[in-house]
């Protein structure tokens, strides 16, 4: 059930003039071209305001310029009537630059976001709706509702975020309001998808190698399918631990409903990004927190293979209550 609407995010977004955009850590392409997509949208249609983004793209479509701002380099008097802003995100754990939020820095708090998730932040205006299929596509559609101009970089940023978090509009989330933005979109002049098309369909020979490797050598229990990423496979394909991420590469293999991928982190934790055709698991996620996210596309936190092997256990379960 969504919580309140566009309208919400817009009267918070036209009510200040300085503005200040977070994304989540581990960032994603729906993340990061929320985050640019707004700030575009502002610079155009609000030009006396002040727009600035933090975090950090670790090298991720570099087809396309992420200019982040530096907290140090911000100018005290623009936190005074300021409006922080959080997309595709929610909880502090999940937030890059997090603690600036914790330290209540802003005036108030903005959160947009498409996640299902009772944060442990106080926001003074929210509006969360798990009908659209990506944060970039809420902020395309306030875009489309409050009849904003579309400049090229807008189009190409949220088109990024609406492409990838969609899975090229194949998930189940996608519907008509999701392809009447992307067509809003193509009023900026130039704008074509293939800009975003062509560049996100290369591959990088590493993982292609990788995912060959990883297509003979997953394991199965049940109807659940996974693959741990070692960092030793890491070091073998010359990947790090935010490259070595395709969980896709597993999806619907046979009779599979859930699949898993694991992943060693430098902090020795193991990451695990959860998908399935229908049946849901993101209350399961939650219990390795921190996890959560969509109810067919969550993450989790393993600490070691035992909170591995109960993960596959309790997802192995629910795939079994549905049989």
């Amino acid at each position: 059930m969504a919580k309140n609407n566009w309208k919400t995010a817009l009267d918070a977004l036209e009510k200040y003039d300085n503005i200040f955009i977070f994304h989540h850590i581990r960032p994603d392409g729906d993340c990061l071209g929320s985050q640019f997509g707004l700030r575009e949208f502002l610079r155009t249609n609000y030009p006396h305001k002040n727009v600035f983004v933090f975090g950090d793209a670790v090298g991720n479509f570099p087809f396309l310029t992420w200019d982040f701002d530096k907290f140090e380099e911000v100018d005290k008097k623009y936190f005074e009537n300021s409006l922080g802003v959080v997309v595709d995100a929610n909880s502090s754990g999940r937030i890059q630059f997090s603690e600036y939020i914790l330290k209540k820095s802003f005036t108030k708090m903005l959160r947009i976001d498409h996640h299902p998730v009772d944060p442990d932040i106080k926001y003074d205006y929210t509006w969360e709706d798990e009908t659209f299929a990506a944060a970039a596509e809420q902020i395309a559609y306030i875009a489309m509702m409050a009849k904003w101009k579309v400049s090229l970089n807008a189009a190409k940023y949220t088109y990024l975020g609406i492409n990838t978090d969609s899975g090229r509009f194949n998930f189940e989330y996608v519907q008509k309001r999701t392809f009447d933005v992307t067509s809003y979109l193509h009023n900026a002049e130039g704008f074509k998808v293939w800009s975003i098309n062509l560049p996100l369909s290369y591959r990088d020979e590493r993982k292609v190698r990788f995912n060959a490797y990883m297509m003979l050598n997953y394991k199965k229990e049940g109807k659940v399918i996974y693959f741990h990423v070692t960092k030793k496979l890491m070091d073998k394909f010359k990947l790090n631990h935010l490259e070595a991420v395709d969980v896709s590469v597993l999806g619907n293999i046979g009779d599979s409903k859930v699949w898993v991928l694991f992943i060693d982190e430098p902090n020795g934790n193991i990451r695990a990004r959860v998908r399935s055709n229908g049946i849901w698991i993101n209350h399961i996620c939650e219990k390795y927190a921190p996890g959560g996210g969509h109810e067919v596309a969550a993450g989790a936190t393993c600490k070691n293979k035992k909170d591995m092997k109960n993960l596959i256990q309790d997802l192995k379960e629910e795939v079994e209550k549905h049989a």
